[in-house]
Parts: C-alpha cells; structure tokens; sequence
C-alpha cells in the first residue's frame, strides 16, 4: 500500500536524502510561494454574498496549499540515493626483514621475536586481519625490499635483507590504484636502510587521502650490540706490505674494552685492543693493522667477539676481499758518492724481490753507474732524465713516472738543473711518488736545496746557513707520534715493537736540523740533542721523508749478521712512501662488500705515460663470479671527470668476484680488484623501535601510531573509514518524486475541500 501511495517502498525514504532537480533558483520559488499566498488572502478577503466581511481564512488557506504543491512539483523534488561499495579495501604491510627477529618485543607471554608478536596480533578470528575483515576485504602484504602478497600471516619469516619502507607502500599502492582502499596498517619497527624517508612513504597516501595506522614493535633503544658497521681495506697490496684496514664499530651499551681481530680462514693475523673514548657515543673508528698470508686473493674477516647477553651476533663480523700481488716496487736512488750508507740501504733492498731498485751512482762530474736496469734499458745513462722540452721532457716524465719513490743521497741540488728539480716535484704532487732525503754533506741545506721545488717539499726547515754535518755517533729515540706511526711498526705487537725501537743500534752522522716544518710528524730523534732524526709529511698526492743522517749503516755492521733491523727499517720506509703512488689505470669497486642483486660500480680511471688523464679510450671490464664465469661489460667516459669510465654490475651470486679492467689497443696489463657478495649485516644497524618516526608518518596522513599492544581499538577507526570509502567517489542514484499518486490524491483533495467550502458559502 505505501508503494502505491508513494511510488517507492519505505526503506527507500529511510536510505535516501531529499534533493532538487529544478534549475530554478528556490528563492525564486519561494517569492512565488509568497505571492500565491497574498494574491490569495487578497481575493478571499472581500465581503461574501451574505454580507460578511471578515476574511475566509480556511479558503485562503487551502487555496495556498494548493499552488505551494504546484510550486512544490515545479521544483521537481528527488530521493538520492547512495549505493555503498562492497569492494571496499585494507591494505596491511607486515614487516618481514631481519631486524623483525630481534626478540625484544613485549608481548602476553613475555618478551618475544618482533615478528612473532606481530603474527599474534594480526592472526586468527580475534586478530587484527580477522576483525578488519569484517567490514572490508582485507589483503596482507609481507615487505622488505620491495612489498608482495602473503596469503597467510602466519608463515611470514623475518629473511629480508633490508628494508625500504617506501618502496613497499609505492608497490602496495600502485597494485590498489583504482580501488576504494579505505586504510593502511604499517606493522613494522620503523628501521628503513634504503629508499625514501618517512615524509615520502606520507606523501604517497596523503596524495591519495588514504590513513595511515603505524604498528610499532620493538624496544625503542637499540639492544646491547657490537656491530661491525663499514670496513674500508685497500684495493690491492705488494706481498710482505702490511696493511692498515679502517673499521667502524658500533658499540651500544657496551662500553668496555673489547677485542677486535683479523682473521683468514680461521686463522688468526692480528688482534687489537680497543678502549672507547669517553663521552664520545657509541662509534669507534679503529685502525687494524695486519700483514697478509697468502699471495693473490683471499677473504679476510674483522670480528669482535660475542659479549654476554648480546642481543644480535650476526653484524659481530665482516669479510672483505683483498689482493696480495707479487708487484716489484720501482726506486731510484740518486747517490752523489760510493758511500757506505748507498751499499748497504741498496743491498737492504736489491736482496729482496719485493723491490725492483735502479741505483744512479756519480763517479765524477759527468760519470755515472747505473744499477738494477733491466737488461736493454738504457734511459739513465746520462743520469738523471732531463726534461728539456717538447717530445724530449715527455719522454724524461714518462721514464721517472715509472718509478714510485726517489731516494736522494748525499747529492747537491746544484747537480740537478731547474727543470729537474721541478720534475721531482712534480713527481711527489702529481704522481703520486714518494722523495726521500738522507743526510749527508751536500743534502738538505748544505746542498743548496733552501730555494729549490725539492726544498720547499721537506718536512724539515732547510737553510743555507745550516750548520755542517756532524760525524758524531748516537742513539735514536722514538717519539709517542713514531710509537703509532705505520713507518714505524717493524713487527705487528706494539709493546714488542717499542722494545726493538728501544734497542735500536747507535747512528753515525746528522745534519743538525733543529725542527719540522708545521704539519710534519717527527717520528725519531736524536737521543741527547732532541733533534730530529726521521720527519715525514704528505705533500700533494704524495709523500715526503727527511732522514737527517746519513749512518744508518752502521746500525748493520755492528749488529750480529743475522739481524734485519736496518732492512727492516728502510723496506718500512719505502713501503710507506709509495702509498699514494699513482698507477696509468686504477681499478676501484664501490661497493667492495655488498648483497646479492644489489649494483655494483666499477670505476677506472685512465691515464697517459705521462699520467694526464684520457677521455676517448676504448675500456671495458670483464667479471669473474665466484664459479668462474665471465662477463665483459663496456665502460663508458662519465663526462663529468677527465679520465674516468664507469659500469654497472649487478651480482647474482654469493662469494669473491674478480674485476679486471682493460684499456684496447693499449700495451697494459690489465688492472684487476675484487669485491665480496656476501649476507648483508645492515638490518642490525641501529635497530631499535623507531617510534617517533611511525609517529610521525601517521599523523601526516590523518591516521596514528599504536604499539603492538594496543591494536584493539584500531577495528573502530578501520570501519570509520571503510563507511567513508565505500561512499566516496560514487554518484548517487536519483528518483523523482513529484509525480508520486499521493501527491495528485492530496492537490485533488484541498481543491474538492475548496469547491465544497465555495459552494457552501455562496463564492463563485
């Protein structure tokens, strides 16, 4: 009956909101309605045939009603109706990278695995997924990297590798574009290592006007954990080299002593003490110092041993890659005399294979000896190269670029000509090289080197009034600078170290020098005077060392045969000059540890023979994994930088790969390093709860942050904005309603009351 009446049925009006469809302003309407009214209490009020003249109010009413429902239809009057989706969706992000297993999360039972009491609040029918998925189709995505669809919360693993919150809440968005998603949840411990920040991950939803609810877990302070977090070696190094390695440790409520050491396949190379610093947080960067047992490549690992009730172990360790090469080191050593410290510092290196030595002795004024010369090498027969100019200085550079250290005996700088003297700056700035000076009495400031390239490069202050060369013999002492110092580490333990230094065998001859330039190091001196004995400086891309005597040797003859001070000491020397050498190709890898599947880039950088960098070279890298397949891969001119090439490699495998970078049509053994794909121990790295960050990237989308307790009150809020999304977007559906039977009943209705009332009165 009240279908037929109202030409819909009841629950229709119910769901509806009432609407217009007439395009006629209602002020208009209503004007209208009111003039209805006044044009019909002006008729009505005149006097009927009876001679009453009081108004006929009931008729004035009735005659109002009447037009005001015909207003009422010319307006058109409507029923919207809003048809809810069914399709509507949440989305839940459940964090599945490995800092999720730290078991530090606070649940019924006690403190448990963060993922673990993540699963317990989302699964089964009380659950969190159980309960949303009441009122709105629910779909679970594991995430770490990258997000993906999990058909059942309880068989996610913490595994992931890292974690790149954006990248998932951009995959998960991009799979729902286009359909109502009325909420996030973000179960996680807020530890993003890659991808973009907090306001990148908002940004996505906010866009979108999507809530985003941030689940967190965890202790929001890091757990007790020694993390080796970075370990840069170098590329490569010559056999017999030791090595200075740089780690960073992380040392969270940690802060005693603790061990840090070098191992090789079990083996142990070195072990270090470290005492972390007051009031200098929880980061230490730490020099390990340790000499390498094998030829060629090989693994090493930085550890630190487990403390008691150290919450993560797995970052306690790192592997790095490194190459020992049997690479003869070149040095020429320019003596001005046949004395006794040029035959026993050139037999301390000639007799090992480590070192390839070219001595350049003068036997008189325009008469040299030249030896170590490979045999038909003949570029030192006039002495040292002369730059001269045009193809001739090309030619000098390129013959003393070959080498990587210069020796300057007891030769004045009135042998060299300016040219030459310039060279050898240019050696130590541009090259790379190291120059070392021994006393004697035509060196330092004796030699006239105060003007000179060469002079301004010592470390020591250098003087044409310097006093002559003493032939006194003393003893030496090491400073607390030479006590650290690499140049001065003769055997691996420091305390041993000091000992041998301590009983170093007595010198003879020095150039009083009275001090270092600012910014030198001196590292030995003379036991009475103070003087200095050994001072060292960096200079350019370089290295440069003064040894104001010029008696070592007799350190040697007064020692038993078998003792290898002195060649311990001059090989040390030399190792450390040559650091910064440069070579025509370097070959470097960034990153030299990384995981599977993440780039690597290769970088090489090309030179000329005189060193000059070199944009239209044809270089390419070929890859070894660790089963021995090989990729070549090109490299390009990056543009930006003369004389580098770069090229991406991605690694599939875990183990060491070999990268070996080749200049075509070049006379140039290709130039090779290594990297290490390993498990990555980046999860680990300061991963306490970050609460303050979820905190924040919920409230900038409008949603809130709650801790992995206090998820019961999230169902309510889910519904809220499921109720909206399964409205919002869709156009309502409208019915008239103007043409309703009741409406016709009621308008014939008042105007038969009307007719009736007329005639009864007497009204026309």
């Amino acid at each position: 009956m009240f279908e037929a009446l109202f030409k819909y049925p009841y629950d229709v009006f119910v769901q509806a909101t009432p609407a217009r469809l007439s395009r006629v302003p209602v002020e208009a309407l209503v004007l209208a309605l009111v003039a209805v009214v006044v044009l019909a209490w002006y008729l009505y009020r005149r006097p009927s045939p009876q001679g009453r003249s009081r108004p006929n109010w009931l008729l004035v009413a009735l005659r109002a009603a009447a037009l005001g429902i015909l207003l009422i239809v010319l307006a058109v009057p409507a029923l919207e109706i809003a048809r809810p989706s069914r399709a509507v969706f949440t989305a839940v992000l459940v964090d599945c990278s490995r800092s999720m297993s730290i078991p530090d999360a606070k649940g019924p039972g006690g403190a448990k695995g963060r993922l673990d009491a993540a699963i317990d609040a989302l699964a089964g029918e009380a659950g969190l997924v159980g309960q949303m998925g009441r009122v709105s189709n629910v779909l679970v995505y594991a995430f770490d990297q990258e997000a993906r669809r999990a058909a059942d919360v309880r068989t996610l693993k913490a595994e992931g590798q890292s974690t790149n919150l954006f990248a998932a809440v951009r995959d998960m968005e991009a799979e729902l574009r286009g359909l109502p998603l009325a909420a996030v949840v973000l179960v996680t411990d807020g530890c993003r290592n890659e991808g973009g920040g907090a306001d990148d991950v908002a940004g996505l939803l906010k866009a979108r006007r999507v809530p985003l609810y941030t689940v967190g877990l965890g202790n929001p302070n890091p757990p007790r954990d020694y993390e080796i977090r970075s370990v840069f070696p170098p590329k490569w190094v010559r056999r017999n080299t030791e090595v200075e390695v740089f780690v960073t440790v992380r040392h969270t409520d940690l802060p005693g002593p603790f061990d840090i050491a070098v191992t090789r396949e079990g083996t142990a190379l070195a072990s270090q003490r470290v005492v972390p610093k007051k009031d200098a947080g929880d980061v230490e960067r730490v020099r390990v110092r340790f000499t390498p047992d094998v030829e060629g490549a090989a693994s090493y690992t930085v550890s630190i041993p487990p403390a008691p009730n150290e919450a993560v172990t797995d970052n306690n360790a790192r592997t790095f890659p490194l190459e020992t090469k049997d690479d003869r080191l070149p040095v020429l050593y320019v003596e001005g005399s046949p004395r006794m410290e040029y035959r026993f510092l050139r037999r301390a290196l000639y007799r090992d294979r480590d070192f390839r030595l070219v001595g350049l002795l003068r036997l008189a004024k325009d008469r040299f000896l030249v030896q170590g010369l490979n045999q038909g090498e003949q570029y030192l027969e006039n002495g040292f190269p002369n730059p001269g100019g045009g193809a001739l200085g090309q030619e000098a550079e390129k013959r003393l670029f070959g080498f990587e250290a210069i020796i300057l005996g007891d030769i004045e700088a009135g042998y060299f000509s300016p040219e030459q003297l310039a060279l050898i700056e240019k050696f130590v700035r541009v090259r790379g090289g190291g120059l070392l000076m021994l006393g004697g009495v035509n060196s330092f400031g004796l030699g006239k080197y105060a003007a000179t390239p060469v002079g301004r490069m010592l470390p020591v202050p250098v003087s044409a009034d310097d006093p002559a060369y003493s032939d006194e013999q003393y003893r030496v002492r090491v400073t607390d600078a030479g006590l650290t110092h690499p140049l001065m580490r003769l055997v691996p333990d420091a305390e041993d170290n000091r000992l041998l230094w301590e009983k170093a065998p007595p010198f003879i001859g020095v150039t009083p020098i009275r001090r270092a330039k600012p910014g030198a190091m001196v590292l030995l001196e003379h036991e009475t005077t103070g003087l200095p004995v050994l001072a060292v400086q960096e200079y350019g891309q370089g290295r440069v060392a003064g040894f104001t005597s010029g008696g070592s040797w007799y350190g040697q003859v007064s020692r038993p045969a078998n003792d290898e001070f002195h060649e311990k000491f001059w090989k040390q020397v030399v190792r450390w000059l040559v650091a910064g050498a440069k070579e025509r190709l370097d070959v470097e890898v960034d990153p030299d540890v990384c995981e599977r599947g993440r780039p690597v880039v290769i970088t090489a950088v090309v030179r000329e023979k005189d060193l000059q960098p070199v944009n239209d070279a044809v270089v390419a890298a070929t890859v070894t994994n660790p089963i021995g397949n090989a990729e070549t891969v090109p490299m390009d001119w990056i543009l930006s930088e003369d004389g580098v090439y770069q090229c991406r490699f991605v690694p599939t495998d875990e183990g060491r790969y070999r990268v070996a970078v080749q200049v075509q049509g070049w006379d140039l053994e290709p130039r090779t390093c290594l990297f290490e794909v390993s498990e990555p121990v980046v999860e680990f790295s300061n991963a306490g709860l970050k609460e303050d960050v979820l905190r924040r990237m919920a409230q900038a989308t409008g949603g809130r942050y709650v801790g992995v307790t206090e998820t019961a009150s999230l169902p309510a809020d889910i519904a809220r904005h499921v109720q909206a999304a399964s409205q919002a977007g869709i156009q309502p559906e409208r019915r008239q309603v103007w043409d309703m039977p009741s409406v016709f009943l009621v308008l014939l209705g008042i105007m038969a009351v009307e007719w009736f009332i007329r005639r009864r009165r007497g009204l026309a």
